[in-house]
């Protein structure tokens, strides 16, 4: 069945099922004239995906609060999940032709869930296992932008020499600015000596993605000199909240007392 046209449990229905095949979320009212011209084509492109993604269908009269606590603010408002979270939206009716391209481009292929697990392990501080899977992928398509700033990530803490050389040989402009710079933030902390012997270990402890300890460190440093290191562990400290998501734990843990420390 590639479409459930009544939800019984998000968790299930949505976020559990997406762990194997993508599901794309329409939430829609039986008011709504936008909705019943976007959902017959939902509907039929489903039909002609042949299991390739499922179609959920929930009507926000009936299931108001999930509604909201989506933050739906307008129907149709469409979502795709995969492995569990969101990776593209839209909101708004979209013709047949250019609802084809949208799911084209953002349906998962072999190559983006190679992205989105290396995304995941860096988010774990597992770089070398994410650099493994990038590599192959890099060397076959070497004018990939995204992959090329996605693997010099996954590198900066092994060769930041070679991450920094990825970064600058990107264009002046480019969609994944985050990327490099998180990279040239980290870069820089890595590759300057330090003559403080409690610094260079905290610095240390960031190569080695401990997080936990190097970020502490870190901030306990930056209470008493906001300027460390000419500004750029403070600048580290911002790529590692942006490395791990704002909404990681460690994040959640630390952007608070970071925040303090650098607006003594």
């Amino acid at each position: 069945m590639n479409t459930l046209h009544d939800i019984h449990d998000f968790r299930s229905d949505v976020i559990d099922r997406s762990s194997t095949t993508p599901v794309l979320v329409d939430f829609w009212a039986p008011w709504c004239g936008p909705c019943k011209m976007l959902g017959p084509t939902l509907e039929k492109l489903a039909a002609e995906s042949a299991g390739r993604w499922t179609l959920v269908k929930i009507d926000t009269d009936r299931h108001q609060r999930l509604a909201a606590e989506h933050g739906v603010r307008g129907i149709p408002d469409v979502r795709l999940f995969h492995r569990g979270a969101e990776i593209a939206r839209f909101s708004g009716a979209m013709p047949e032709p250019q609802l084809r391209r949208w799911l084209e481009e953002h349906l998962p292929t072999p190559k983006r869930d190679a992205f989105a697990r290396a995304r995941e392990l860096l988010r774990a501080g597992r770089s070398r296992e994410a650099s493994a899977i990038l590599e192959p992928l890099a060397a076959a398509d070497p004018r990939d932008g995204e992959l090329a700033s996605l693997l010099a990530r996954s590198l900066v803490f092994a060769d930041p020499a070679r991450a920094l050389a990825l970064a600058d040989a990107l264009p002046a402009t480019h969609p994944w600015e985050e990327n490099t710079t998180i990279v040239r933030a980290l870069a820089a902390v890595f590759a300057t000596p330090a003559d403080d012997s409690r610094y260079l270990e905290a610095v240390r402890m960031l190569r080695a993605e401990r997080w936990e300890e190097g970020l502490r460190a870190v901030i306990d440093m930056l209470l008493e000199k906001p300027d460390l290191d000419g500004g750029r562990a403070k600048s580290a400290c911002l790529a590692a909240f942006k490395h791990l998501g704002m909404r990681h734990p460690v994040s959640e843990k630390f952007s608070r007392a970071f925040a303090m420390a650098v607006n003594v």
